[in-house]
């Protein structure tokens, strides 16, 4: 199957401060620690709603301002054109993406989510216009409301990813003893 990576991060980081993207952990962006985990798992990967110098990048669809769901519309619809067979998404603020993501999502049949993290999931590129005419329609852009949509399956794991929203998220996070990969 061939998969697209598709890195969420068109959000704003109001609670954060500053672009969260680019705030450092052990010596990396977080940006980049979500790269390296999805790079060996992926064909290609991309970086939605917003541009980076040594990444693809895709601007939000149908248009910026839909959360997650207009980042994961743009890798949808680009896999779609491509060829690939379905994006595994994560956002830009989980650093400890396990290294066997999509082996774990790939484990069910259609589309699947990380059960505590929904916008962490396994999508087949088939779902681009439905994402598409979803946000054209409906004023819900949960991405539990989507999932529930499309009868994606909610997969647990074995350890609860991070995900970090503000300065004292990043620093509990820099506290960890170590990455759960």
């Amino acid at each position: 199957m061939k998969l697209l990576g598709a890195i969420l991060a068109g959000g704003r980081s109001r609670r954060f401060g500053s672009d969260k993207a680019e705030a450092m952990l052990d010596g990396r962006t977080l940006l980049a620690h979500v790269a390296d985990a999805l790079r060996p798992q992926c064909d290609a990967l991309v970086l939605c709603g917003r541009t980076h110098r040594e990444m693809a990048s895709l601007e939000d669809r149908p248009r910026a301002g839909l959360g997650p769901l207009g980042g994961l519309c743009a890798a949808l619809a680009y896999g779609q054109r491509a060829g690939f067979a379905a994006v595994l998404s994560a956002p830009c603020d989980s650093p400890d993406l396990p290294r066997n993501l999509h082996d774990r999502l790939s484990g069910v049949s259609g589309p699947a989510y990380v059960a505590d993290l929904p916008v962490v999931g396994l999508w087949p590129c088939a779902l681009a216009e439905a994402l598409h005419s979803w946000l054209q329609a409906n004023n819900d852009r949960s991405l539990n409301a989507w999932a529930r949509a499309v009868s994606a399956t909610p997969v647990e794991i074995a350890h609860q990813l991070g995900n970090i929203n503000t300065r004292d998220d990043l620093m509990a996070f820099e506290r960890r003893d170590i990455f759960l990969h």
